[in-house]
């Protein structure tokens, strides 16, 4: 009987995140982490851990949110975007840049296909995705959470860095530049057949958007870093999210918002991330008194 409500407890908040995730992208709405700490303190208090989750989501929601809003300063710091290496790479290895080629084979314009949408809602998952497994990591196992969140918040702050000194255009920014094939904003075209956007108030109305952040693909970056997490937690059924993770390495190409050049940077960041909290928190652990105090 207590597995059975320890799972339903488990089960319900997430599937309510979900739920009003799916509503928002109906709307057009992404899931910021601000919304998103609001919605969970409100499953929080109904479960009666609301305290514990204040404590323990301030420091990492407070630290991305300032993440993206210096991020969005960066067009006003940076100097030109770079073009051309990730072009030449991409050719280099495909013979062309792979969202022509991808386009050119699946997207119809003027109709919308189902794939369509599917690539558009991994594309918006990216938020949502490493927030609800936080929440179920933070539910199971306040040490994951801790690990898994710090991890984030490294290849995070990694790409910031990244994009300062190395702004990045992503293909289709290039493309209407003339510098490579036409490449047709999809998900442009997915929006216009949603409803009416809804309004929600959030932090992120006062965050400029970075346009040349491509240079890690944090699209890429955090379902591979989530994959070594759940994988690690729940061993084969966290190796299903394998499958997530190729998808939207595929969406973003095909919506032409990066090269296959970003995801390769961004695995690479993700991966050394993941490396690095795995081997610190083991170096960590060995040392009870300093671990102990942490607790």
């Amino acid at each position: 009987m207590g597995r059975h409500v320890r799972k339903i407890t488990l089960f319900v908040p997430i599937a309510y995140i979900i739920v009003v995730s799916i509503f928002l992208f109906w709307h057009r709405v992404g899931f910021s982490p601000d919304q998103f700490f609001a919605v969970a303190l409100l499953v929080t208090l109904i479960i009666g851990r609301s305290k514990q989750f204040v404590l323990d989501w301030s420091v990492p929601v407070v630290l991305f949110l300032s993440y993206d809003y210096l991020r969005g300063l960066l067009p006003k710091l940076t100097q030109q975007a770079h073009i051309f290496p990730m072009i030449n790479f991409d050719k280099a290895v495909f013979g062309a840049v792979p969202t022509n080629n991808l386009q050119g084979l699946l997207f119809s314009d003027g109709a919308i296909h189902w794939y369509d949408y599917l690539a558009t809602v991994l594309y918006m998952s990216h938020f949502v995705v490493p927030m609800v497994v936080a929440f179920l990591f933070w539910l199971k196992s306040r040490e994951d959470f801790r690990d898994y969140s710090l991890t984030l918040l490294i290849v995070s702050y990694a790409a910031f860095f990244t994009f300062l000194v190395f702004p990045a255009m992503p293909p289709w920014m290039a493309a209407q530049k003339g510098l490579i094939p036409e490449i047709t904003k999809i998900m442009d075209q997915v929006f216009a057949n949603l409803p009416q956007r809804i309004d929600l108030p959030s932090f992120y109305k006062f965050v400029g958007a970075n346009l040349v952040a491509a240079v890690p693909s944090l699209h890429a970056a955090y379902p591979v870093v989530t994959f070594f997490f759940l994988a690690r937690k729940f061993k084969r059924v966290g190796w299903l999210f394998l499958l997530y993770v190729l998808s939207i390495w595929f969406s973003i190409v095909y919506l032409g918002e990066h090269y296959v050049f970003d995801i390769v940077i961004g695995a690479v960041y993700a991966s050394l991330s993941v490396g690095l909290v795995m081997y610190g928190g083991a170096i960590w652990r060995r040392n009870p008194k300093i671990y102990n105090l942490n607790k």
